[in-house]
C-alpha cells in the first residue's frame, strides 16, 4: 500500500501502521528485507501529506535504532541523503524534529565510513547552518547545535567543517544568539577542541582568544566550555603561547576563587586549563605562582573539606606541572608548601597521595628541600603511609625515600622502625620494585643498619663517620641516641667510629666549638646527630690512621683521585677513582698487620683469647660509664673489632674492602686488588679501578697479615662454614646442622 496506492488516507494509514511495528526488531527486519526504502524516501520527500512524511521518517528512525537494521539501511543501494536533509526545513515543526533527530542517529554512526563519507560529500552541514541562520527556525537552532556537536567528534569530519566555512557562521551566530543559544554554540566550538584537526581550525579562525574572551563573560553557562577549550587548545603550542599572551591565567584564578560558581564543572575546567597552560608554557607556569594567583590554586587543598576530591586531584596535578620549569619549582619550595604537600598525604585518597608523592619527588631536586622535609617530619608520614598495602603508593612512596633521604633521615627511618619494617616485609620486597632501591638509598646513609640487618658492607660501602656496630643484637637495631642512654650496669659493647674531634666538652656536656655548618655535613657526610655525641675523643683512631697515611701517603696522589672537598678523615670516594696501582695488595698485607698489632693485646702479649677480650671490653665500658666505646680503644680486640679496625681504616685509605659478619662474634674481611703477573714482580702496573672484584680474603686472627684466595681451603678457615647465617638485627641465627664431610 505504501508502495502503490496514492490514496492519502491509506498511505497516513499505511505510514502509521509501518512506523508502529518497526518499533519492535522483527518489524525492522521484515521491513529491510522487503527492500523498498526508495519508496519510503520518495514517500518523505514527495508526499503532500506531512503526517505521511513524519511516520516515514519514525520508520526510518526505528530502523536507525536497531543494530543490525540500521548497517543494512545505510548499505542500501537506495539510501538517499537529499530527501532526508529537505525534510529538516520543513514549515512543519514536528517533522523538523524528526528529521533532525534522524539525521543526528545517522551521523553518530562514526565507524559507517558510508555515512560519514555520503554525509561529508552532502549539502549536510551548509543546511544545518543555513537553518541556525534564520529567525523563522529558532525553535530548532538548539537540536541543529546538538547535531553539529555530535558531528564533529571525528578528525576527518572536524577538517570537513572548517572547509566548508561553517566555523566562521558559528562564530558569528555566537556574536548574535540569543543568551540561551550561546552555551549550545559555544559547546560545538568546545567539542572541536578534542580533536588535533579542530584545534587546527580553530587555531586558524581565531577561536582559541574567543575561548579566552569568553571566560570574562558575565554568561556562567559558557565558563565550563569555554575553559575546557582553553585546556584542549593548550594541546597546540601555538595557540597556548597566543593565548598566554593575555591575562588567561588571572581569569581563570578568579573563577577558581568565586565560591558562587559551581565545582562540576565551571571551576573543574578552569583547573584542567591552568594544568594545561602550566604544563606546556613556561610564561603561565610564572603568572600561576605568583602569591595571588597562587594562593587560590592552594586554597583548594587547604579547604579540602569544601572541596570534592576531583578537583584537589587536579590542583596537585597543577604542582606536578609547575615542576616543569626552575622558576616555578623554585616559589614552591617553602616551609609552608611542604606542609601543605605532608598534610595532603595524611589523607585517605590513594589516587591523592600518589600525586603527592610525586609533587615531593621533584621538589628534592632542589637545594634545601632535604632539609625542608625532614624539619617537617616527613620521614613519619612516608613511615605511617607504607603500611597501606597498595602498589601503586608504596611504590610512590619508595621513590620519594630514595630521592629525600639524608644521613639525620635515615636516623630518622631508625628511629621510626621504618628500615626493620621494610627490611622485614618480604612480599612487598618482591612485589614492590622501587622497594629495594629505596632500601639501599638508606642504607647508602646509615652504613651501620645495613651491616646490622644485611650482615655485610661491600666494597662500594663506605664507613661514616659515627659508625656503629653491636657486639651482640638483638631483634631489631637500635638508635646510637638509644644505646647512649642506657643505664648501668653496662653489658653488650657498641663500637664506634669517630676521628672527628668531639664537639664536645666531655666534663660539661657544653658545645665548645662553633655552631655545625652545613657545609660540615656536605664535606664529611656525617648527620648531626651521629657527630655531635658527647663521647670523649678517640685519639687513638685519629693516631693509627695518620701514621697509615705517613706510610701510604695521600690516596688522591697514590691512587689518582679527583677530589672535590678536603675532608682531612673522610672516606675517599673509589668511584671517583680512574686506576689502581698493583702495590694495592702490599698495602692490604701492611695493614692487615697494623691492626693485629693495635688489637693484640695492651701490652702486645697477644692474648686474645675470648674471656680477655670481654674482660678488656668490660672495663672500658666501666671506665668511659657507657656501653659505647670508641673502637680506637679496643686493645685486645677478636674477630670482630679486627674486622671493624681493617674495614675503617681501608676505607679511609682507599683500599677496595668488604666486611661480613656471621654467627655473633665471627667476622672477617675481603679486599679487592689486582692480580700480579708472577713474572712481573719488580713492574710496578696500574689497573682499572672499575674492575675491581673482592679475590682475598684477609687473614687478621690465624697468621696476621696473609691474604688468602676466596674460595680457597685457608680462607675457608677464616670464614667458616657456607651454611652458617649471616648474624642480623631481624632474627637470631639458627644452629648450623651441616654433617662434618669425611
Amino acid at each position: 500500500m505504501l508502495v502503490k496506492i496514492e490514496d492519502v488516507f491509506v498511505l497516513e494509514f499505511a505510514s502509521l501502521v509501518l512506523s508502529e511495528l518497526t518499533r519492535e526488531p522483527l518489524g525492522c527486519e521484515q521491513l529491510v528485507s522487503a527492500n523498498i526504502l526508495s519508496s519510503l524516501f520518495s514517500r518523505m520527500k514527495n508526499s503532500l501529506d506531512p503526517d505521511v512524511q513524519k511516520n516515514c521518517l519514525q520508520t526510518l528512525s526505528n530502523l536507525l535504532d536497531d543494530p543490525v537494521c540500521a548497517s543494512e539501511v545505510t548499505k542500501n543501494q537506495q539510501f538517499s541523503w537529499p530527501s532526508l536533509l529537505a525534510l529538516m526545513q520543513s514549515k512543519f515543526l514536528a517533522i523538523q524534529h524528526a528529521a533532525l533527530r534522524t539525521v543526528d542517529q545517522l551521523i553518530c554512526r562514526y565507524k559507517d565510513e558510508v555515512v560519514q563519507k555520503t554525509f561529508r560529500a552532502s549539502t549536510g552541514v551548509l543546511d544545518l547552518c543555513d537553518i541556525l541562520e534564520s529567525y523563522e527556525f529558532r525553535d530548532v537552532h538548539t537540536m541543529v547545535l546538538g547535531v553539529l556537536r555530535n558531528y564533529v567528534e571525528t578528525e576527518e569530519n572536524a577538517a570537513h567543517l572548517y572547509q566548508s566555512g561553517c566555523i566562521l557562521r558559528l562564530l558569528a551566530y555566537l556574536e548574535m544568539a540569543l543568551p540561551a543559544m550561546k552555551p549550545h554554540c559555544l559547546a560545538v566550538l568546545t567539542k572541536m577542541s578534542f580533536t588535533a584537526n579542530g584545534r587546527d581550525a580553530l587555531f586558524e579562525t581565531g577561536t582559541d582568544l574567543v575561548f579566552c574572551h569568553q571566560l570574562l563573560s558575565s554568561n556562567v553557562e559558557l565558563l565550563a566550555d569555554a575553559a575546557m577549550g582553553v585546556a584542549n587548545m593548550t594541546k597546540l603550542l601555538p595557540a597556548a603561547v597566543r593565548m598566554s599572551d593575555t591575562n588567561i591565567i588571572e581569569a581563570l584564578c578568579a573563577i577558581l576563587n568565586d565560591d558562587a560558581a559551581i565545582w562540576f564543572y565551571i571551576r573543574m575546567n578552569s583547573i584542567r586549563a591552568l594544568a594545561e597552560l602550566c604544563r606546556i608554557i613556561p610564561k603561565a607556569a610564572f603568572s600561576l605562582v605568583e602569591p595571588k594567583t597562587f594562593a587560590a590554586l592552594r586554597n583548594i587543598n587547604k579547604k579540602f573539606k569544601d572541596n570534592p576530591i576531583e578537583a584537589q586531584r587536579l590542583a596537585v596535578q597543577c604542582y606536578i606541572n609547575l615542576q616543569n620549569y626552575h622558576v616555578s619549582t623554585k616559589a614552591m619550595l617553602n616551609a609552608d608548601f611542604m606542609q601543605e604537600l605532608l598534610n595532603i598525604m595524611t589523607r585517605i585518597d590513594i589516587n591523592l597521595k600518589i600525586m603527592t608523592s610525586t609533587v615531593l619527588t621533584g621538589l628534592m631536586t632542589e637545594d634545601g628541600a632535604k632539609d625542608l622535609f625532614t624539619s617537617r617530619k616527613g620521614e613519619e608520614v612516608i613511615s605511617s603511609n607504607l603500611s597501606i598495602e597498595h602498589i601503586g603508593l608504596r611504590t610512590a612512596l619508595c621513590t620519594v625515600i630514595a630521592a629525600s633521604v639524608t644521613d639525620e633521615g635515615a636516623d630518622v627511618y631508625l628511629e621510626l622502625g621504618t628500615i626493620h619494617y621494610m627490611v622485614g616485609n618480604r612480599l612487598a620486597r618482591y612485589v614492590v620494585g622501587a622497594w629495594e632501591p629505596a632500601l639501599e638509598a638508606i642504607f647508602r646513609h646509615h652504613p651501620s643498619a645495613k651491616f646490622a640487618y644485611t650482615g655485610g658492607l661491600d666494597i662500594n660501602d663506605f664507613t661514616r663517620e659515627g659508625f656503629y656496630v653491636q657486639k651482640r643484637m638483638g631483634e631489631s637495631f637500635p638508635t646510637i641516641q638509644e644505646l647512649m642512654s642506657s643505664l648501668p650496669p653496662h653489658h653488650d659493647p657498641v663500637f664506634i667510629c669517630q676521628f672527628h674531634q668531639s664537639p664536645y666538652d666531655a666534663t660539661s656536656t657544653l658545645d665548645i666549638r662553633t655552631p655545625y655548618r652545613k657545609s660540615d655535613s656536605r664535606a664529611g657526610s656525617t648527620s648531626l646527630s651521629r657527630l655531635r655525641l658527647p663521647l670523649p675523643e678517640d685519639v687513638n683512631l685519629r693516631a693509627y690512621l695518620l701514621k697509615l697515611r705517613i706510610w701510604f701517603g695521600e690516596p688522591s696522589k697514590s691512587l689518582h683521585y679527583f677530589e672535590v672537598e678536603n675532608a682531612h678523615y673522610e672516606v675517599r670516594y673509589r668511584d671517583k677513582c680512574e686506576e689502581v696501582s698493583a702495590t694495592l695488595k702490599q698495602r692490604a698485607q701492611l695493614l692487615a698487620e697494623f691492626v693485629c698489632e693495635q688489637m693484640s693485646g695492651v701490652d702486645q702479649e697477644r692474648d686474645c683469647s675470648m674471656p680477655t677480650v670481654n674482660l678488656h671490653l668490660a672495663d672500658l665500658m666501666n671506665d668511659l660509664n657507657s656501653r659505647v666505646i670508641g673502637l680506637g680503644w679496643v686493645r685486645a680486640g677478636g674477630a670482630v673489632e679486627r674486622a671493624l679496625l681493617y674495614k675503617v681504616l681501608a676505607d679511609r685509605v682507599g683500599l677496595p674492602c668488604a666486611l661480613r659478619r656471621r654467627g655473633g662474634a665471627h667476622a672477617w674481611c675481603e679486599v679487592a686488588v689486582p692480580e700480579q703477573d708472577p713474572d712481573e714482580k719488580d713492574i710496578e702496573d696500574n689497573y682499572p679501578a672499575g674492575l675491581l672484584r673482592r679475590n682475598y680474603v684477609v687473614d687478621l686472627m690465624l697468621r696476621p697479615g696473609r691474604l688468602l684466595p676466596r674460595g680457597s681451603h685457608e680462607a675457608r678457615l677464616i670464614c667458616g662454614p657456607t651454611c652458617v647465617p649471616r648474624y642480623t638485627a631481624r632474627t637470631l641465627p639458627e644452629v648450623c646442622k651441616c654433617q662434618p664431610s669425611t
